[in-house]
């Protein structure tokens, strides 16, 4: 065997050291360079061996937990930065790692809660790999901090709830339709307003589209291409069916096109919300802006719009009919306009119950009625007419019927001035109302004497009494037959405004307050209100208002003097105080004669005419 010389040992000594040299020197390098990598990330990167202990920590690792590498290396991790509560997760965790180091699998990650140096609490994300080295496993570990990015996650996760809270509160939903796949992305509130499961984010736009009411689609259909094309923007309302309830709900949508970056449009966003509610009740607040309050009828503004409305071709012949009620003010003067309400209600209630139901029914004035009949001839007005008739035969307020003038016309022609037709229509009720009106009214002053004698029998005797004297007074003067008749008339009739006093202020016992004797002197007014609707009574309605004048000026409503005052009211004024005077009252005795006469000699051109207080003595007490 040939044997190495000294010379050529050398030369491998000499390599050897080099190759030392060499690996060292790689292996410096290489420790630098993980140096610069773990010393200049902000992440946390260190090494734990078989049992949990640090053996590397980085300057990463001390910014993130503020632990310097002196102070962690050699502790258990767990113990140094784990919260108490997550612990055990930290321990669990790393028996999964190991087997990263048996190269089935790259690596775990695991987002964990920990705590600072300063007790400070963070949320980190940890990632380890297992390595197997002479002395065991060891882990090798990078921590990333995340708390911002956790607390970021956890606002908006956070603020999502509150908008989908706020969004089913508000019924609004979201949508987005991608025109290039024609798949309608949407909220949850967005499929609950369809009426759609929410088990996927798309809604099938076939189906979006058969929920909207047909009578919306063509609509719809436009506003979205007008949107695509950039002509118009997309807000539209619109009734869908929802297909789960079946129910019909108003709804109202708006949204944007987003282009791409060539400036092409590929989507549309926007949203989708349930206005049914705000709908119901603006509709509700039009109903009562076109709704009369008393009868539920519409109003003088509805028939004004309703009128332009069918004032068309299609609806001819138009008929219009006009009405108004017989003897509302007389019932409001002397009942009170709680029954004159109660007359309107119930005039209300028979023409709407006469006419069909295509017609418009107004209520355009305190006693005026309007009936618009599209497509009606003057048979079906007719016919109307008679119903309205009969029905009013069967219908009372108190003991009065109702009386109601009509008149009507139609518009036949497309170019008849639809003015000219209400003209007409009015001029005819008019016409009707001079025959029917007085009628009525002259059975309402009966009606009206009736119902105050029954409430008050006294008052009925008075008032027979009265006219009694003025009649025979009336013939001691020398007057006209007619006269006589007339004061005959208007004696039963004087106390007749006494209708509308409240019967415990007639018939109290005892002195009446000022207030209530203020409303004693309103019955002469009311009277003549009564009596001067009725065209023939409309002089006696004269005699009534001034029964209760003073020869001396002193008396009401209008303070006569004298002769201001007429002959048939002085009269009246010495045959009514006589009667009182007379007759037994509630809150005193009938007088004796000579008190009597006395009063009526005191006070004759004080009270009363004293030539008529002279004639009366005269012929009836002397007697």
């Amino acid at each position: 065997m040939k044997t190495v010389d000294s010379k050529t040992e050398k030369v491998i000594e000499n390599h050897d050291i080099s190759e030392r040299k060499l690996v060292k020197k790689e292996l410096e390098e290489s420790e630098a360079r993980f140096r610069f990598i773990t010393d200049s990330t902000n992440d946390a990167i260190l090494m734990m061996d078989s049992i949990g202990l640090i053996s590397f920590w980085n300057p990463g690792a001390e910014g993130i937990f503020g632990y310097t590498d002196t102070e962690a290396i050699g502790q258990n991790l767990h113990d140094l930065i784990a919260l108490s509560q997550y612990h055990e997760a930290h321990q669990a965790a790393f028996p999964r790692f190991q087997q990263t180091g048996q190269g089935s699998i790259i690596g775990k990650t695991i987002d964990l809660e920990a705590y600072r140096k300063d007790r400070t609490q963070i949320h980190i994300q940890l990632s380890l790999s297992a390595i197997h080295m002479v002395d065991g496993w060891h882990s090798v570990g990078i921590i990333r901090d995340i708390t911002e990015r956790k607390r970021a996650e956890i606002l908006l996760k956070e603020s999502e709830i509150r908008l989908i809270a706020a969004q089913q509160m508000a019924h609004v939903g979201n949508w987005e339709l991608n025109l290039s796949t024609k798949k309608m992305w949407a909220s949850e509130e967005a499929f609950n307003i369809y009426g759609i499961d929410y088990n996927s984010q798309y809604i099938p736009l076939e189906l979006a589209q058969e929920s909207v009411l047909s009578e919306y689609r063509e609509m719809m259909d436009t506003a979205l291409y007008d949107l695509i094309t950039q002509k118009a923007n997309y807000n539209v309302e619109f009734e869908l069916k929802n297909l789960k309830t079946g129910q019909l709900h108003f709804v109202h949508s708006i949204a944007n096109l987003i282009l791409d970056d060539d400036g092409k449009a590929y989507k549309v966003a926007g949203t989708i919300q349930d206005i049914t509610e705000n709908k119901l009740k603006e509709a509700k607040i039009i109903n009562l802006s076109f709704r009369d309050q008393l009868t539920g009828l519409y109003n003088r503004r509805f028939y004004e719009e309703e009128l332009l409305r069918l004032d068309t071709k299609k609806n001819l012949p138009l008929t219009i009919l006009m009405g108004d009620i017989n003897g509302l003010k007389l019932i409001n003067d002397s009942f009170g306009h709680d029954m004159g309400d109660e007359l309107i209600k119930k005039v209300a209630k028979v023409v709407s119950k006469a006419c069909p139901s295509d017609a418009v029914i107004s209520r355009v004035g305190g006693d005026e009625f309007i009936v618009l009949l599209p497509k009606s001839d003057a048979i079906e007005a007719e016919k109307i007419l008679k119903r309205i008739k009969d029905l009013s035969l069967k219908e009372t307020v108190g003991s009065l019927n109702i009386s109601i003038s009509f008149g009507y016309e139609m518009k036949i022609n497309e170019n008849d001035q639809i003015k000219n037709v209400f003209k007409k229509a009015e001029d005819q009720m008019y016409h009707r109302k001079l025959f029917e009106s007085p009628s009525m009214r002259g059975k309402a002053v009966v009606t009206i004497i009736k119902t105050l004698y029954e409430k008050n029998k006294r008052e009925e005797q008075h008032s027979h009494r009265v006219s009694k004297l003025c009649e025979r007074l009336g013939e001691v003067l020398g007057l006209s037959e007619y006269k006589i008749e007339e004061l005959k008339t208007v004696g039963l009739l004087h106390d007749i405004g006494k209708i509308a006093i409240d019967e415990r202020i007639l018939n109290k016992p005892g002195k009446l307050t000022d207030d209530e004797w203020k409303e004693i002197k309103r019955h002469s007014e009311i009277g003549y209100r009564i009596l001067s609707t009725v065209h023939e009574m409309s002089e006696m309605a004269e005699y009534v208002l001034a029964h209760q004048e003073r020869w001396n000026g002193t008396g009401y409503p209008k303070g006569l003097k004298g002769e201001e005052i007429p002959l048939e009211s002085r009269i009246i004024a010495i045959a009514d105080a006589y009667d009182a005077m007379t007759s037994e009252r509630s809150y005193r005795s009938k007088m004796p004669a000579e008190a009597v006469l006395k009063e009526l000699q005191e006070n004759a051109g004080i009270q009363f005419d004293p030539e008529l207080v002279s004639v009366f003595i005269d012929n009836f007490l002397k007697k």
